[in-house]
């Protein structure tokens, strides 16, 4: 990746605007889909018809709670949410996974016992027409919602247009249940109907599945990560940057915190309006706002060279080791600090005690004050 990849940010009245327009879109035309194909279904008998009528139904009601959710979201801090409120879009995509979950198997009960009665359906030209309409208009809908989703960085929306993608490939199940019928009377709807509820649950499933990601806290983006230690990086008073934590606050909205190594010389009035300047260009580059941390560390320092030595024997031992910092020597409370950062899942307690052990044991290589200790991260 070249450069600093610039985000694009729309303020948050355009973003709102945008989700509710394309929401509204999309509760009006799932409905009216719904009704078209509930009442087609209920002529026909057909299970497979009914089960994408009450699919259509549940996303009809997702882009009403997608409207509900954002106009929420959009709401400014206050005293007990000094953060803004737009994690609301993340209950919002949990509630909409919920409601998916729900009807698909309230669909898929149906189905089964269209299956134990034996129903069999009448489809006509009219009940193809139905369903050829419901594939042209989910293509537009799915695609239009998407693309704003991606724009807008709703997930609520992403989810919104997958499940509508995922409906195209259902009304074609629903098309070919009624060709077999009217063109060789082999009577596959009921099963039809089941493996459309079964899509639906998926659906419901894998939102669920991803918002319940979101809220436990998943890793942020590699491409935002790496942006922001080269723009650190690339500050010349700072000698390396390490343990970046990003919190997310909601859709392209993020607060953490990064610790950086500094000469041991530098004093803060020097450092301070330069480690200003950084934060506030990686908020608007990133839109991200970083508070720092600072290791005070002299690598020029004898003893520091000498305790880079025996940890990078400790790094060629142990291949959960990722690398090391923050390394400096205080005589005054007679410790040895550094931070090693390791693999998660490894014994980090075992393999701190093994890093201390080779320092203890190699101490002599290291000209420290009497009665010294050592801290280990």
């Amino acid at each position: 990746m070249k450069g600093n990849p610039k985000i694009t940010r729309l303020s948050d009245a355009e973003r709102e605007r945008k989700i509710s327009i394309v929401s509204g879109i999309g509760v009006a035309a799932n409905i009216l889909l719904s009704v078209i194909k509930a009442i087609a279904g209920v002529w026909s008998g057909s299970a497979a018809l009914i089960s994408d009528s009450v699919n259509n139904l549940t996303d009809s009601a997702s882009s009403l709670v997608t409207i509900i959710g954002t106009r929420m979201a959009s709401r400014k801090a206050d005293e007990e949410h000094p953060f803004g409120h737009k994690r609301g879009e993340y209950l919002t995509s949990l509630v909409i996974g919920i409601i998916i979950l729900a009807t698909g198997l309230q669909s898929l009960f149906h189905a089964l016992e269209k299956i134990y009665y034996g129903t069999r359906p009448e489809f006509t030209m009219t009940t193809l027409g139905v369903i050829l309409i419901s594939i042209l208009v989910k293509v537009f809908l799915s695609t239009y919602t998407i693309n704003i989703g991606r724009k807008t960085s709703s997930g609520a929306l992403i989810a919104s247009g997958e499940d509508a993608r995922n409906d195209i490939y259902l009304s074609i199940g629903t098309l070919i249940s009624a060709l077999l019928y009217m063109m060789a009377h082999i009577n596959v709807d009921a099963w039809m109907g089941v493996l459309i509820s079964l899509f639906v649950v998926r659906v419901g499933v894998l939102i669920l599945r991803d918002i319940s990601n979101v809220l436990l806290g998943q890793r942020v983006p590699d491409s935002l990560a790496a942006g922001i230690y080269r723009k650190v990086n690339s500050a010349p008073f700072i000698l390396g940057s390490y343990d970046l934590v990003l919190n997310n606050y909601g859709p392209g909205q993020y607060i953490g915190s990064i610790n950086v190594e500094l000469d041991k010389d530098t004093t803060v009035g020097e450092v301070y309006p330069l480690l200003h300047h950084l934060q506030d260009e990686i908020d608007r580059i990133y839109h991200v706002y970083i508070v720092f941390g600072f290791y005070a560390v002299h690598y020029d320092d004898e003893r520091s060279k000498a305790v880079v030595k025996v940890l990078n024997e400790f790094k060629k031992r142990h291949s959960e080791c990722l690398n090391f910092h923050g390394i400096d020597i205080y005589e005054k409370n007679k410790c040895v600090y550094a931070d090693i950062t390791l693999q998660y899942g490894c014994n980090r307690k075992q393999l701190k005690q093994e890093a201390e052990d080779l320092i203890e044991k190699n101490a002599s290589r290291i000209p420290c004050p009497h009665n010294h200790r050592y801290r280990i991260f």
